[in-house]
């Protein structure tokens, strides 16, 4: 199975030169078990004939840490299981994600390799979030990530991501795709309150079939600076160029900014960012987004926020998506918290009428931090 071999590989890579630290080293495991049951006015997102489906979702996730001198492994597993009202509209599902890392530490700075493994339905996640209208079916998505960081003098720091994408999907209708993106970023310490930084990110896309889609490269050259207001409020902005090669690429600007405050009973987030990702419906697609999210704390155990989200994507399917929603949280143990929350998703479309939905959800979750 292409999961087995590429947990093994990815397992044999990270943890044979490291077998004596894997004995010794200092494990700590958690594991968080939320449970929900929503209901869903629209899942489909139709803008006729539009029929609702109660979902019951169980999403276990254990979180495996080993810590060895410099070393540090990271094992994740979970699963997603979601039971359907109406598998006419939505189906059964149990979605499992594998994930395996290792870092180290070094006198100046950090590397690491993180592989990944992960399915969805393609109802949520990153499909629908470069505006891919879609029924019901699965993305099985594989990453192999290497990093590494190093300060250069006293004030610099070089970084260097590369990383490799495989996502595949079980619908005729979109287009499976291969990534290699690489990202080097150098930044500088202007001051005790502000850091300046450039980075370089370059992208190869491959689709599966070229039926749909041909192979195209993406260029994004960026500067930008973090800026340190006060101990609760930070900002960080950036402005770039992205070029896409191909028959359908073209030269845009890119960037975005965003504000993050933490206060003693409230937070804030607010964020807007131009940019330019791998669609499922074939090449890269533009993408315009801003969210905005608040939490409040009425007492020590109860928490109130609302989120807000609009994203424009230029893909083969233009559409814009709006989503707004309420929730309240009651901690009733270290161990155990209850969520509800209630949702508005509004998506519009050239040449067809505006579909919407509302999802009202409940979900009790369990926490042990440490087995």
């Amino acid at each position: 199975m292409p999961l087995l071999r590429t947990t093994s590989i990815a397992t044999a890579i990270m943890v044979l030169p490291f077998t004596d630290a894997v004995q010794a080293a200092n494990w700590q495991s958690s594991v968080v078990v939320p449970t929900s049951v929503e209901y869903d006015s629209n899942p489909l997102l139709l803008s006729s004939e539009e029929k609702g489906v109660t979902r019951t979702i169980i999403a276990p996730d254990y979180t495996l840490v080993g810590t060895f001198d410099r070393d540090e492994l990271r094992l994740g597993l979970g699963m997603h299981v979601l039971r359907s009202s109406d598998t006419d509209i939505v189906d059964d599902r149990e979605d499992p994600n594998v994930s395996l890392g290792w870092q180290r530490d070094t006198e100046k700075g950090r590397f690491g390799l993180v592989a990944q493994y992960n399915e969805s339905s393609t109802l949520s996640g990153i499909v629908q979030d470069t505006g891919v209208v879609t029924t019901d079916g699965t993305q099985k998505l594989y990453t192999l990530a290497g990093n590494w960081s190093s300060a250069i003098t006293a004030r610099s720091t070089l970084s260097n991501e590369t990383k490799y994408s495989r996502a595949r999907y079980d619908i005729n209708t979109l287009t499976g795709y291969n990534e290699l993106g690489n990202v080097t970023t150098w930044t500088y310490a202007w001051n005790e309150r502000a850091d300046v930084y450039t980075r370089f990110g370059v992208r190869r896309y491959e689709p599966e079939q070229d039926l749909t889609a041909t192979a195209s490269n993406s260029y994004t050259p960026a500067v930008g600076v973090k800026y340190q207001f006060s101990e609760r409020l930070s900002a960080d902005a950036h402005v770039g160029v992205n070029q896409v090669s191909g028959s359908e690429g073209g030269r845009r600007g890119e960037g975005g900014a965003s504000l993050l405050y933490t206060g003693v009973r409230s937070d804030l987030s607010l964020s807007a960012e131009r940019s330019t990702v791998a669609s499922a419906e074939g090449g890269f697609a533009e993408l315009d987004m801003v969210r905005g999210i608040y939490s409040y704390a009425v007492n020590e155990l109860t928490r109130v926020g609302a989120d807000a989200t609009w994203q424009d994507s230029k893909g083969q399917t233009p559409n814009t998506l709006q989503m707004y929603s309420v929730w309240a949280s009651r901690e009733f143990s270290p161990f155990w918290d209850l969520r509800l929350s209630l949702m508005y998703k509004e998506r519009r479309q050239d040449d067809a009428p505006t579909a919407d939905a509302t999802i009202v959800g409940l979900t009790l979750t369990y926490r042990y931090p440490d087995l």
